[in-house]
């Protein structure tokens, strides 16, 4: 099961990108693979994308909700406390002029959450947006949360 969520306003505090885990990494190296396609995201026409960088406020602020997810055992966009993906990104003083999110349960693998996302015209829209120029990721009991950022 998988959500994709999007905003395109004007929130918090700027920050730098930086190197991360193995697992952020090969995430990383996966999501940039298929954005170095142009492909069709339902109806959709995305040329090829730059490549995210990852940021590790990002990857906190993924990792808090899909710890979240785990701990209360729900998929939504909207944590257990009832904040939204912008107020998270608020609580990690991220500065953003764009944010999304892609979320997921169940999957085995970065590939197979990857490959259900591209299935979704949604999902695959976030994914393949060049909007987006930094990424956070994470996998917390196969809760997924890939949070897709542009810094102000």
């Amino acid at each position: 099961m998988s959500c994709a969520a999007a905003n395109h306003v004007s929130e918090r505090k700027n920050t730098k990108a930086v190197p991360s885990t193995g697992f952020e990494k090969l995430f990383l190296s996966k999501v940039n693979v298929v954005r170095s396609k142009a492909r069709k995201c339902g109806d959709e026409y995305f040329p090829a994308a730059p490549a995210l960088i990852l940021n590790h406020i990002l990857n906190k602020a993924a990792h808090k909700h899909s710890q979240d997810m785990s701990k209360h055992q729900f998929l939504e966009h909207t944590s257990s406390n009832g904040d939204t993906l912008v107020e998270r990104m608020q609580d990690v003083n991220y500065l953003w002029s764009a944010v999304g999110e892609n979320i997921a349960h169940n999957q085995n693998s970065i590939g197979q959450v990857i490959e259900d996302w591209l299935r979704s015209p949604g999902h695959c829209s976030n994914m393949m947006s060049a909007d987006y120029t930094q990424t956070g990721v994470a996998n917390v009991n196969k809760y997924w949360t890939q949070v897709y950022a542009t810094p102000k």
